[in-house]
């Protein structure tokens, strides 16, 4: 089995981009980093913790050099890995260094739906009281125009053609087993 590989996880706000990508890492025992996941644990660091979107951005911000750290730490000893986020084209240059610099693969999962009922779902898990502080974004993505000018963003993070698309819009149709499947194929 190929060892130096990664595994990018990307996609539209509300698709299941870390869930899935936790599974992912469960079923073939990869290590999981997510930007968020990362967020949140410098957000919580913070003592005061009442903070307006533009301060979470720039948290959001470090978290992003926090995280291609990891990543790279991980490149350097050719361990194989899982990394999540809402990339856009700006991240190609910083990925596609660290692929040839340490000379790995990649694959890259895209997630995504009907931005109508991403948008809803969105919404929903905004609001909810499961939702960590530090990554609600404070109303900037109420507004549908908003959340589809992000969505369009993401479209833009293209790093090869080794691409599997997952469309979430119904979770309950999503093909888990056929995601490890093209993954394991990739990967062998």
């Amino acid at each position: 089995m190929e060892k130096k590989y990664i595994i990018i996880i990307t996609g539209e706000l509300a698709a299941g981009k870390t869930s899935y990508g936790k599974k992912i890492s469960e079923v073939l025992k990869i290590p999981f980093f997510s930007k968020d996941l990362i967020k949140e644990v410098l957000f919580d660091s913070f003592s005061d913790t009442n903070l307006d979107y533009e301060a979470k951005r720039k948290i959001g911000a470090s978290s992003y050099a926090v995280f291609y750290y990891i990543i790279e730490e991980q490149m350097k000893v050719g361990l194989p890995l899982i990394a999540e986020s809402n990339f856009v084209k700006e991240s190609v240059p910083i990925i596609e260094d660290l692929l040839n610099k340490y000379d790995y693969k990649s694959i890259t999962i895209r997630f995504e739906g009907d931005l109508h009922i991403l948008h809803k779902r969105f919404l929903e898990r905004e609001y909810s009281s499961e939702r960590h502080i530090g990554l609600v974004s404070n109303g900037v993505f109420d507004d549908f125009q908003n959340f589809e000018k992000t969505a369009i963003k993401s479209k833009e993070f293209r790093i090869n053609n080794n691409e599997i698309l997952v469309d979430t819009t119904d979770f309950s149709k999503v093909d888990f087993d056929g995601i490890i499947e093209d993954i394991q194929k990739y990967i062998m």
